[in-house]
């Protein structure tokens, strides 16, 4: 298939899903390259991920004895004097501007999973 557009492989993909087939089944049956169906998925998957537009700050508090946070907005801060950061699969950074327990900084490493 020339010129595939992640749109037509959106249909592709869900016609396999529906067969029930393994992907290696389904390629062939159709025809359609088993490696360009995994690229493919995986620019869909890709696709599908939340953008990331920047950091949010936000607040940490103790509530009856247990860590929470709250967002705090959507700007921008600047990146200067940051201690440590927590990057996430989905490329969300969290910049940890000052010093954390080790259980709540296990509990931002534990939002990932």
């Amino acid at each position: 298939m020339k010129n595939l557009t992640l749109e037509a492989f959106k249909w592709i993909h869900e016609e396999w899903k529906s067969t029930g087939l393994s992907i290696r089944d389904y390629c062939h049956n159709t025809g359609f390259e088993e490696s360009k169906f995994y690229y493919w998925r995986k620019k869909l998957t890709e696709a599908m991920l939340p953008q990331v537009n920047g950091f949010v700050p936000v607040n940490m508090f103790h509530r009856n004895g247990k860590p929470g946070m709250s967002a705090t907005g959507t700007s921008k801060e600047p990146t200067d004097h940051v201690p440590s950061e927590v990057v996430y699969p989905n490329g969300a950074i969290l910049r940890i501007r000052s010093e954390l327990s080790l259980e709540t900084l296990r509990s931002l490493i534990l939002l990932c999973r």
